[in-house]
């Protein structure tokens, strides 16, 4: 069982697909890089259970654990229609390349902004934010090159 599997405090799929409602989740090319990031998350106040650095294969492992006929339906679906499996596939991608990651729970805007001003400092190869009302890119995606 992943690392994560136990670590979001809502669910981690919305209608079949990868969306950790109210995190923010970014991606860094070292395992060392996502322990500085999630270091300046802590030093910003954020506690153990609301931040975490994970290596791609935790993502991987969660993305195993999410299947089933109604999950691949809709990851489908979302594929077709650019949406949120998009981000998802290219986040294994990176986790299959040895990417790390960092995820941190920011159930309101100030959260959400204090923890980019200590994430954005580590220069993350994309982050974004999955809001209530759909993800919100603030680096290293379509939307935001």
């Amino acid at each position: 069982m992943s690392l994560l599997s136990g670590f979001f405090k809502e669910s981690d799929t919305q209608l079949g697909v990868f969306y950790p409602k109210h995190y923010l989740i970014s991606v860094f090319r070292s395992l060392g890089s996502a322990q500085a990031a999630l270091a300046k998350l802590r030093r910003a106040g954020f506690a153990e259970d609301e931040a975490i650095a994970v290596e791609g294969r935790e993502i991987i492992q969660l993305a195993k654990e999410e299947t089933g006929p109604a999950n691949f339906l809709m990851q489908t679906l979302s594929r077709f229609f650019a949406t949120e499996q998009m981000s998802h596939d290219q986040d294994l991608h990176l986790a299959e390349q040895g990417a790390a990651f960092v995820a941190v729970h920011c159930p309101s805007e100030d959260n959400k902004n204090q923890a980019w001003i200590a994430l954005e400092q580590e220069s993350p190869i994309a982050a974004r934010y999955y809001a209530s009302d759909g993800i919100e890119h603030l680096a290293g995606d379509f939307t935001t090159n």
